[in-house]
């Protein structure tokens, strides 16, 4: 991505400034004014603007995060912050293929203050994308794993070190203080365009987000800590989201987690704020 370190910090430079932008069609015009070439819907360039604003968002929270007082002075700001940026409605084939969905901010913020993250733990996060959930870390101290190409090389500007594993298989050899991640969420396919699937303890399941959790899970010290969020299940009425959970796959892994760890909270949001990063599933 060569145009991507200048478009990244032209958009963390007005997002902190307190700029925003209405529609990503804005965003795409103030990119075009920048690189001196237009940016045409549907090309590689837009979808390269699109994860420079992504990236974006990440560097300007970084700096609320190092300016901020109080954890509801940094919440409220980093709300503001979502509001200002543009809807990421369009992906690549690649990225939906991966199910590539960034974490809104405020949530990121959220879910790495219930893990405990602070610069002196080490954390693993599997699915990194633009490094959302990373907040507050020292990147010396992080394990950071991330598939795509291009948002590992952005990881790696803002001075991570980055595996790029399939992270259904890899695991980091060493043992971690935190464990923080939104991976991919349901079922996804192979480049044959077949859904896969994957062994869970005595059976299977083709929820991946699962598969990721329970891996990232092994590499958590005895006495550490962990958030995962994780896809719901849809439906506003709590008897019928309650017996969508009540499947083969869903049991199998809830199973295993309540057995194999000591799970503190178990909290469902609307998945209504990941409209703005193209997607909208309730999480868990």
């Amino acid at each position: 991505m060569a145009h991507q370190p200048e478009l990244v910090e032209f958009f963390a430079r007005h997002l902190g400034a307190g700029g925003s932008f209405a529609t990503i069609t804005q965003a795409r015009q103030q990119a075009s004014a920048v690189l001196g070439e237009p940016v045409l819907p549907g090309t590689a360039l837009a979808k390269q603007v699109d994860e420079a604003v992504e990236a974006g968002v990440v560097r300007t929270a970084q700096g609320i995060l190092q300016t901020s007082t109080t954890t509801h002075d940094t919440y409220d700001r980093l709300v503001d912050l979502h509001d200002r940026q543009p809807a990421l409605n369009v992906r690549s084939s690649t990225s939906v293929l991966q199910q590539a969905y960034s974490t809104p901010i405020p949530i990121a913020f959220l879910a790495s203050s219930l893990a405990g993250v602070t610069p002196d733990k080490t954390v693993y996060e599997p699915t990194a994308g633009h490094g959302a959930l990373l907040l507050g870390t020292d990147p010396a101290k992080a394990t950071v794993n991330e598939l795509n190409a291009d948002r590992a090389a952005d990881l790696r500007a803002q001075g991570y070190s980055v595996t790029q594993f399939d992270a259904s298989e890899y695991q980091p050899h060493q043992q971690h203080d935190v464990i923080i991640c939104n991976p991919p969420f349901g079922s996804v396919k192979d480049e044959q365009l077949h859904t896969r699937r994957f062994p869970i303890a005595d059976t299977w399941t083709t929820q991946i987000d699962q598969v990721i959790a329970l891996k990232a899970l092994s590499v958590m010290k005895p006495e550490g800590r962990a958030v995962l969020i994780l896809g719901g299940k849809r439906g506003h009425e709590e008897e019928l989201r309650s017996e969508r959970y009540n499947t083969r796959e869903s049991r199998a892994f809830y199973y295993l987690l309540y057995q194999q760890y000591r799970v503190t909270q178990h909290l469902s949001i609307s998945g209504d704020l990941y409209r703005k990063q193209g997607a909208g599933f309730p999480l868990i």
